[in-house]
């Protein structure tokens, strides 16, 4: 169980949940009993990783207010997911280049929307973090 915890907190963060690095062990089980109702929650690995690649395509190569779009087909009784990534800004903060990234999801008539800031590590990855606006 705490494997999957992590891995939905992963996922959640990746799409701009910055609020839910910062979280205590309580507050983390209670996100993930608010992702398992949502999208993001109920990705499974393939879906999550699919969405991944456009998360770093939309960090590393998309100019801010360009969007990513991102589809996952049906699969068995699983509805398709389709998505938008898109930088929305793009700013300097503690000598790491920051990116605000804003992702609207949809399967089937449920729809939801993140919005979060990354901030480029100095191995290259992109990590969720609170940054002023």
């Amino acid at each position: 169980m705490q494997a999957r915890r992590i891995s939905r907190f992963a996922l959640a963060s990746s799409l701009g949940c910055a609020l839910l690095l910062g979280a205590a062990q309580p507050a983390l089980a209670y996100f993930d009993n608010y992702l398992s109702g949502s999208i993001i929650g109920t990705l499974t690995k393939q879906e999550a990783a699919s969405v991944a690649v456009s998360v770093r395509k939309a960090l590393n190569d998309t100019a801010d207010n360009q969007t990513v779009e991102w589809h996952y087909p049906a699969a068995g009784r699983r509805q398709a997911v389709d998505g938008t990534i898109t930088p929305i800004a793009t700013k300097t903060d503690k000598g790491q280049t920051c990116r605000r990234l804003k992702s609207e999801l949809k399967r089937g008539s449920a729809t939801e929307g993140w919005s979060g800031w990354f901030c480029k590590q100095s191995d290259g990855t992109w990590k969720a973090r609170q940054v002023a606006d």
